[in-house]
């Protein structure tokens, strides 16, 4: 059961970024909180779902210690949601998280991710190309997917993922051909 001083918070949540900043900022104060509006993003009868997943990713993006913190609770639900306005935001966190992981000017977030939490992001990420998701999922999971291709275990990824542009860019929308033509640029 979520608690009620958090319920009614993320209630207060909307599409504006400031109010989503607001909660967000409002939700790390009390740390536990995050593991509350995590388990609530993965409860598909939720009516909170989408305000939560919209919080987790401005936690992810200016308070994500305090999100690495609980992410495990993050990767073991992630291959279940189906919401498109959370997918949305589920995808942006694997975006940021493998922003933190591989770029290693960042120092303090070296390491994020470990072994299978970089699996379950490439299965993600390749599921939601292949699928009939929005390009607002689609090109974080490209990126996603630019970032796992430098992990030496990971070699496979170009190839499959050159392959998945190359032929459904031409079909797509002209925000998807373009970060598929920013991608291919990179991996050739």
């Amino acid at each position: 059961m979520l608690p009620e001083d958090l319920k009614q918070k993320l209630m207060e949540v909307d599409s504006s970024r400031n109010k989503r900043q607001e909660i967000a900022f409002w939700i790390t104060k009390k740390p536990h909180y995050v593991r509350e509006t995590l388990q609530w993003c993965f409860t598909e009868e939720s009516e909170l779902l989408v305000q939560s997943a919209w919080v987790l990713e401005i936690i992810c993006e200016h308070k994500a210690k305090n999100f690495f913190k609980y992410m495990h609770l993050f990767f073991e639900k992630l291959p279940t949601i189906k919401n498109d306005s959370a997918l949305r935001s589920c995808a942006k966190i694997c975006e940021m998280l493998c922003h933190y992981h591989f770029m290693k000017g960042f120092g303090i977030f070296y390491e994020v991710l470990n072994k299978n939490e970089r699996k379950i992001i490439t299965e993600c990420c390749f599921d939601w190309l292949i699928t009939d998701q929005k390009v607002a999922c689609q090109a974080p999971a490209m990126q996603c997917l630019y970032y796992l291709g430098w992990d030496n275990d990971k070699k496979w990824v170009y190839p499959e993922l050159k392959n998945i542009l190359i032929e459904n860019a031409p079909h797509k929308s002209a925000g998807y051909q373009a970060r598929a033509r920013k991608i291919l640029k990179r991996i050739s």
